[in-house]
């Protein structure tokens, strides 16, 4: 259910005499006017009303919990009992329905009641700001950490307003007294190198954005900030590094789609969000809180009762799949996933999660049909379409792979995995001029990235097609690559170039290198492959094999969701 946000409500001014007007007690009592006089109005009395607003766009229960949080309000009021906590609750439920209007009113009211209670004037000022009144939640939050100066989420929202604000030397003032409260508030250290970045000091920003990585590393927005920060500092290819990292956790991430931002945690407005539930929602609001916090025992039970509740509800099944999943019951997990499928067959996360279990246990063609499920469930989802080529691949369709990898690129061109992917899925299809051509795009798109030339560089020393085969461009490829790497698969690939050239007795040299490589790391069967090559370059003969039919890049790994629980329930 997306609630409906309702216009808010002109602003409540509470009149100068503040509490005492609310429990009508401003001023004397007036002195009785003549019996002809003109009468006149009498001064209000208690607080100003907290309308029940219009609930026809919102589910059954959330009008049943809302209209009898309001009655009983009402029934205090007329009562003489009511208490701030009261009109805070139901400006609570309001906020978190989205309410905006109403939930002023009733966070006016208990303000005015209770002036020195820190939460009121808190969730006024959270308020504002998520209602996008940075000229309210600025001055209704310095109010609120006059009462709680320690409240770390608040003084860190604060910092974020008054750096949107442009007012940088208070912004940086309020991220410094965080970090004093608590050292590892990712967002006050974010705040504080991006305030460095808008002054030029490039080096503190660097400091910051580097200890808020190492705290919150997916945190992708940091990259950015960081990134310029590098640049800055002359240092372009570190830049560049943050550049090609946050664009990998924001394509590659399936079905999230989402960057992840450096959040801190905020126990008030959690608690606030928690009101706005009832019945199953309340139930299932316990539980994604539970597994956020990472209390998945907690949010399995949750989950439990959600579907006991509703056994008919596909996303009920699939956070309970989620929750099994994690907690290590994969059979389980399995079961729930099924069921989710069998209520709605083409939701998209059931869909590549039952693939990568039915890959897991070697059911290759199922998980093939699930993944194509989960495509034509999601077609923007990344991950889908890598899992479904990754499994054709796999299998030994490379035609189908190469089509699949191409759609995602048609819609993401710098997903480097589906790139590298396609490659591959033209090599072993034997189309090497294309795979030569599209290697060349792929160097020029991904310039950081040393997979690329180096796929080429075995291509062009060992393809058995003649018309791809280059080997002066080969060596000025592996050289390159040999500055960044220096792993068996480079002398591999080495010793390929070399024999390509004719220097077999160097060839060998590099060949027993990769043999001594494999052998340490156990590898007998590549070992046993590499000893067949090298009595190749023995015998004055290069190879014409670039990879072999077994070679892992022709069976590669699944690609796994985030494991953000946000991404759930899409």
């Amino acid at each position: 259910m997306t609630p409906t946000r309702v216009r808010p409500a002109p602003r409540l001014a509470i009149a100068a005499c503040g509490a005492a007007l609310l429990v009508g007690a401003c001023g004397e009592t007036p002195t009785p006017t003549p019996a002809d006089a003109v009468e006149t109005p009498a001064p209000p009395q208690g607080p100003p009303p907290v309308p029940l607003p219009q609930l026809r766009s919102f589910d059954a229960d959330v009008q049943q919990q809302l209209g009898d949080a309001h009655a009983s309000l009402q029934a205090s009021i007329e009562a003489g009992t009511v208490t701030a906590d009261e009109y805070g609750r139901l400006g609570m439920q309001f906020a978190g329905y989205g309410l905006v209007g109403e939930a002023e009113a009733a966070y006016l009211n208990a303000r005015a009641l209770a002036p020195a209670e820190f939460r009121w004037a808190y969730y006024l000022g959270v308020l504002y700001d998520t209602a996008s009144r940075p000229e309210e939640a600025i001055p209704a939050l310095e109010r609120a950490l006059q009462l709680g100066p320690d409240y770390v989420a608040g003084v860190a929202r604060l910092g974020d307003l008054l750096a949107g604000q442009d007012r940088v030397e208070e912004a940086t003032q309020r991220y410094r007294h965080a970090l004093t409260l608590d050292p590892t508030c990712v967002p006050c250290l974010v705040g504080l190198g991006q305030m460095a970045l808008l002054g030029r000091d490039y080096a503190t920003a660097v400091t910051h954005l580097e200890r808020a990585l190492a705290l919150a590393p997916g945190a992708a927005t940091t990259r950015y900030p960081l990134a310029l920060a590098y640049r800055g500092l002359g240092e372009d290819d570190k830049a560049q590094e943050q550049l090609d990292a946050r664009a990998e956790a924001t394509l590659n991430i399936g079905l999230g789609r989402q960057i992840d931002r450096p959040g801190v945690f905020d126990p008030l407005v959690l608690e606030m969000e928690a009101t706005a539930v009832t019945g199953n929602v309340a139930i299932e609001a316990r539980g994604v809180t539970a597994a956020r916090e990472g209390r998945w025992d907690q949010a399995t039970a949750e989950f439990k009762k959600l579907v006991a509740a509703d056994p008919e509800n596909a996303v009920s099944r699939n956070l309970l799949a989620l929750a099994l999943l994690t907690t290590g019951d994969r059979q389980g997990a399995r079961q729930q996933y099924e069921e989710t499928i069998r209520l709605e067959p083409s939701h998209p996360r059931a869909n590549l999660q039952l693939g990568l279990l039915l890959v897991d246990s070697g059911d290759e063609q199922e998980a093939i049909a699930r993944f194509r499920a989960a495509v034509q469930g999601d077609p923007g989802a990344n991950m889908a379409y890598l899992n479904l080529a990754g499994a054709l691949l796999r299998n030994g369709d490379a035609a189908e792979a190469v089509e699949v990898y191409g759609a995602l690129l048609d819609r993401d061109p710098s997903n480097a995995p589906a790139r590298l992917g396609r490659a591959f899925a033209l090599i072993r299809a034997g189309r090497h001029v294309e795979a030569k051509a599209k290697l060349e795009e792929d160097i020029l798109a991904r310039p950081t990235e040393m997979a690329f030339p180096h796929a080429l560089a075995r291509l062009l020393a060992a393809s058995p097609d003649p018309t791809v085969r280059d080997g002066t461009r080969a060596a000025a490829l592996i050289r390159d690559v040999s500055e960044t790497l220096q792993n068996g698969e480079v002398a591999e690939t080495t010793a390929m170039v070399l024999a390509e050239a004719g220097a077999f007795d160097a060839a060998v040299r590099y060949q027993n290198i990769a043999i001594r490589m494999a052998e340490e790391a156990g590898m007998t069967a590549l070992t046993a492959d590499l000893r067949r090559t090298l009595a190749q370059y023995g015998a004055g003969q290069p190879s014409r094999v670039p990879f072999r039919p077994n070679d892992p890049v022709f069976l590669p790994a699944p690609f796994r969701p985030a494991t953000a629980f946000d991404d759930v329930t899409q």
